[in-house]
């Protein structure tokens, strides 16, 4: 995708990430002061803990394999198979985690609630994993597959 010619204010973006054989990645797509998007790809497991965001309401989007979403006492809120998804209000409590073989593509939107006040992520239990540059839990190591694999 050609974005020199883009003019501002506009962001263009793709989704192709390269899928894995282990672990999972996350890359930011775009993002305003009210709305960012992001793309996981998860070859197993999911989120790293149960958590919830103090202001920000959250569209999670299957492109391709399946994810499972809990809330509070591991209780199952979706199942969600390619072309579905689920909204999650802010302070809503939930994890994820991939649930067939394939590698779990899945779009993330996020909105800024603005009378919530700043965005806060609150971890309802301790992290396993480590999340980008925040504090907690344990690298995952990441194994891609094949380059020539790409989601679509």
């Amino acid at each position: 995708m050609d974005t020199s010619s883009t003019p501002s204010p506009f962001q263009t973006f793709a989704v192709a990430p390269q899928l894995l054989k282990h672990g999972k990645t996350s890359t930011r797509l775009v993002r305003t002061d009210h709305l960012n998007s992001g793309v996981q790809v998860v070859a197993e497991g999911g989120e790293t803990n149960l958590h919830a965001h103090s202001s920000q309401d959250e569209i999670w989007f299957v492109l391709s394999g399946s994810a499972t979403f809990y809330t509070t006492g591991d209780q199952v809120v979706a199942s969600l198979g390619k072309h579905e998804g689920l909204l999650i209000p802010h302070e809503a409590p939930y994890w994820f985690e991939s649930s067939s073989d394939e590698n779990l593509v899945i779009l993330r939107f996020g909105a800024a609630v603005p009378e919530a006040g700043p965005d806060r992520r609150s971890d309802v239990q301790e992290r396993k994993w480590a999340v980008s540059s925040e504090a907690g839990g344990a690298r995952r190591e990441v194994e891609y597959a094949d380059a020539s694999s790409e989601a679509r």
